[in-house]
C-alpha cells in the first residue's frame, strides 16, 4: 500500500471484530500480510484463529492476549502451542457438545486482564514498528481503554507508531460514556455498530461458527 489509513469499528452492536476479520481476509487475498492482536481475548478455539492458522498460509496471523475459556480443554484439542511463535494447531476441532456458556469468565476485568492488555500493547507496538505487515488489526483496543485496562496515552502511542504504508484497524466500544474523542480523531474512517435488536435478549447463547 502506498499510504495506509486508520479504521475504527466501534459501538455496542455486534459485528466489530467480524468486520475487521473480513477486511483482513480481503487484504490477505490480495497478498498483503495481516497481523491481528486481540486484546482481552484468549479463546484459541475461535473460528478466526483456526481459519487463519489452517487455511491462510501465514498471510493472516492472530495473537491473543486474554483469558482462555474454562471449557477450552474440552472445546479444542491442541497438539502444540508455542507462545512466542504463535499457534501451531494439528487436527484441532471445536466440539459441538461443549457450547459457550454464560459464566463470562473470559471477560473478567481485573489485574490479570490488565497485565494481558499491557502485554498486548508491547507486542502490538513491536509488530507495528517492524513494518513487516501491510495491515495490522488491534482488536478490542477500544474496549481495553474504556474498561481502564490500558491507558488512552498508550493507545494513542500505538496509533502514532504506525508506519505510513501500514493500514491500521482498531475495534471495540465503550463500557460507560463514549469512546474517547482523541482516539477517533486519529482515524480516517469511523463506523459505529448500533444495536437495534439482538437474539441474546431472547436467551440465545454464543454459537459456534457465528460468535466464535
Amino acid at each position: 500500500m502506498k499510504k495506509g489509513l486508520i479504521h475504527a469499528y466501534i459501538g455496542q452492536g455486534k459485528g466489530k471484530t467480524t468486520a475487521a476479520v473480513g477486511l483482513g481476509l480481503r487484504a490477505a487475498g490480495q497478498n498483503i500480510l495481516v497481523y491481528m492482536v486481540q486484546f482481552m481475548k484468549g479463546g484459541r478455539y475461535t473460528g478466526e484463529v483456526l481459519a487463519a492458522e489452517r487455511f491462510l498460509d501465514g498471510r493472516f496471523k492472530i495473537r491473543q492476549f486474554g483469558r482462555g475459556c474454562i471449557r477450552e480443554d474440552k472445546q479444542l484439542k491442541i497438539a502444540e502451542f508455542d507462545d512466542e511463535q504463535f499457534l501451531k494447531l494439528e487436527a484441532g476441532y471445536v466440539r459441538d457438545d461443549e457450547p459457550c456458556g454464560t459464566c463470562r469468565y473470559c471477560f473478567v476485568n481485573d489485574t490479570k486482564q490488565k497485565r494481558f492488555c499491557e502485554d498486548a500493547y508491547s507486542h502490538a507496538k513491536k509488530i507495528l514498528a517492524s513494518g513487516d505487515y501491510g495491515m495490522v488489526i488491534l482488536d478490542e483496543l477500544v474496549y481495553a481503554v474504556t474498561y481502564g485496562m490500558l491507558s488512552l496515552e498508550k493507545a494513542l502511542e500505538l496509533i502514532a507508531t504506525k508506519p505510513e504504508q501500514v493500514e491500521l484497524v482498531i475495534t471495540g466500544g465503550a463500557w460507560q460514556g463514549a469512546v474517547p474523542k482523541e482516539l477517533l480523531d486519529r482515524c480516517d474512517l469511523v463506523t459505529e455498530m448500533r444495536k437495534v435488536k439482538h437474539y441474546y435478549e431472547q436467551g440465545v447463547l454464543a454459537r459456534r461458527g457465528v460468535e466464535y
